[in-house]
């Protein structure tokens, strides 16, 4: 656990832990501040208790068998922001899905910049087999979003037209990649009809 302040704000920055399942109803309050203000979130309906629940006991989980890492942002046992990365399975178990949502109030102090820094370097320490590339999508519409992961080093790979419902419309999905060994993805030759 680690207190930062960000702007005049005292935010304390830790991972999840068993703990947690007695403040389900934070992490529920968390998530439903984003649905409620319709944030670019996949999340578009509010989350029942129960769903909480199972939601933080698989993210215990895969925290314990070092298949994701989760930081959480907390003023005043008030949750401020979610950052995790989840790696894959298979032929992708190299891969890290990459997630952060701040609350409104909070965007713009640099919390969403630390978080993704410090989740990174998590995921390169704990995770197994060890994580080569980070994976996001983001609604294309989510600039502000865009710019934070450029920031971190991911670079947009692919747009995906109509992709997401969003405010009655059709919007694309950038996904973007960050590879953690490389500073640019430039020399990627993404070949779409090779063999395994």
């Amino acid at each position: 656990m680690l207190i930062k302040t960000f702007g005049s704000k005292k935010i304390k920055i830790r991972t999840i832990s068993k703990n947690d399942l007695n403040k389900v109803k934070n992490f529920q309050d968390f998530i439903n501040s984003l649905v409620k203000e319709k944030a670019m979130i996949k999340v578009n309906k509010k989350i029942s208790r129960k769903e909480e629940i199972e939601w933080l006991k698989a993210k215990l989980k895969a925290q314990k068998e070092k298949k994701e890492v989760i930081l959480v942002a907390e003023e005043k046992d008030r949750i401020v922001g979610v950052a995790h990365i989840k790696l894959d399975w298979g032929r992708e178990s190299h891969i890290g899905h990459f997630s952060i949502s701040i609350r409104k109030g909070y965007r713009k102090i640099g919390l969403g910049t630390y978080l993704g820094k410090e989740i990174i370097k998590l995921a390169k320490k704990r995770l197994k087999p060890k994580l080569k590339i980070i994976r996001l999508n983001v609604y294309e519409l989510n600039k502000p979003a865009i710019s934070l992961y450029k920031k971190l080093g991911f670079e947009k790979v692919a747009k995906i037209p109509k992709q997401v419902q969003c405010q009655g419309n059709l919007i694309a999905e950038i996904i973007m990649l960050k590879d953690i060994k490389k500073k640019k993805l430039k020399n990627y030759d993404f070949n779409f009809n090779s063999d395994c």
